[in-house]
């Protein structure tokens, strides 16, 4: 006997890594309560169902109104330790489907969302990468006091680009790398055309109310990212010079 089961895909993302900027597989292992997330063989998460979003996944032809997209929150943790834990916020469903006809890409369904995860302090450093292994520390401390789950972001001085990111683990400590440097057109008006190094800024910025969390919380890097011009959040920033294959030890004490 046959048996017709209708499921519908609501959403997916999937997790990249922040330095190489390539898929995470095998998956991360995914926490999302009330909602049903599966990771496939690709390292992509699906979300096949969540809060009130019944007719939405299992009806070929959902009655009602298509939903507004809802936001939620996951938290990936990595037993094996390649990667620090995160939480991520997610939006599901993505978009509101055509039936008939179905179009061949529809908006949004097939586009995962990205999640960057961060490398951990002792992940391996590939072939010429520049490198920076970064302390972040509360000032004053002795012995120095590292601060976990400051993020960091390397800027090139000439153009204001974001080179890298990077997050430091519980004790304090973070691998972050910039990757592709090679020879560039000098943007100074005098001396060589071309240089081997990149000038950059390195900034460190932490958020004193992660101190007053519970033990075991998981950051979401996210709301620093995206928030770096909160007054509350302190910072300590480096100048540097970046070329390919090199490799550093950086320190960033930071006042809290």
């Amino acid at each position: 006997m046959n048996e017709s089961v209708d499921r519908r895909i609501l959403g997916a993302f999937v997790c990249v890594d922040a330095i190489t900027g390539s898929s995470v597989v095998p998956a991360i292992p995914v926490t999302a309560p009330q909602w049903t997330v599966r990771p496939n063989h690709s390292g992509i998460y699906v979300i096949f169902d969540g809060p009130q979003l019944g007719p939405q996944a299992d009806q070929f032809i959902p009655s009602g109104t298509w939903p507004a997209p809802q936001t939620l929150e996951v938290t990936l943790q990595d037993p094996s330790l390649r990667y620090l834990p995160r939480r991520a916020n997610v939006q599901a469903p993505l978009a509101v489907p055509t039936i008939p006809p179905v179009p061949a890409t529809p908006t949004g369904v097939f586009a995962p969302q990205q999640v960057s995860v961060y490398p951990s302090p002792a992940a391996a450093i590939g072939p010429n990468w520049a490198a920076i292994h970064a302390s972040v520390t509360r000032s004053g401390t002795t012995p120095p006091q590292g601060l976990p789950w400051a993020v960091l972001q390397i800027v090139q001085t000439s153009n204001n680009t974001v080179l890298a990111t990077g997050q430091t683990d519980a004790n304090g400590e973070a691998l972050l790398a910039v990757i592709g440097l090679t020879v560039q057109a000098n943007p100074s008006a005098s001396g060589p055309v071309t240089v081997s190094v990149v000038a950059a800024t390195i900034t460190a910025y932490f958020d004193p109310s992660v101190l007053t969390q519970p033990a075991g919380w998981i950051p979401n890097p996210d709301v620093i990212f995206t928030g770096l011009s909160n007054p509350a959040l302190k910072s300590s920033s480096q100048a540097v010079q970046l070329s390919s294959g090199q490799e550093l030890s950086m320190s960033f004490a930071i006042t809290v």
